[in-house]
């Protein structure tokens, strides 16, 4: 009996982790958190993008629904216009470049392209035509 619980003894003493299986358990947990850790912030990333291409996006609709409230006579005096999201370039996020010609008689075509200011990319652009009502 004396045997057995010399066994159980040691056993107990030899239970554990040694420094090196710590070690190793560390280094796997730490570079799973990196990981996990790059994937978040790269998804906030994504995510600030997507914003501020709809919100752009937005903005380049509420300037084609302005111009289809105007009088077909005064759209081609919008060629070569940049439209602000506020009142000065400085204070605003996106801009819209307009583009207006006639194509053929009686037919105006619009183009516009939103830039984002803060980034300087072009986020989309619209084309729409016009006739003589």
């Amino acid at each position: 009996m004396q045997r057995i619980r010399g066994k159980n003894s040691r056993a107990r003493r030899e239970a554990g982790f040694s420094v090196l299986e710590v070690t190793i358990a560390l280094a796997i947990t730490a570079s799973v958190l990196l990981a996990s850790a790059a994937s978040f912030l790269a998804s906030i990333a994504a995510v600030s993008s997507a914003e501020r291409t709809s919100r752009g996006a937005v903005f380049a609709q509420t300037v084609m629904e302005d111009l289809a409230a105007q009088p077909y006579e005064n759209l081609l005096t919008f060629n070569g216009n940049r439209i602000y999201d506020e009142a000065t370039a400085g204070a605003s996020r996106y801009a819209v470049d307009l583009t207006v010609f006639t194509t053929t008689v009686n037919l105006i075509q619009i183009r516009a392209a939103v830039t984002d200011l803060k980034t300087g990319r072009e986020l989309t652009r619209l084309s729409t035509l016009r006739t003589l009502r």
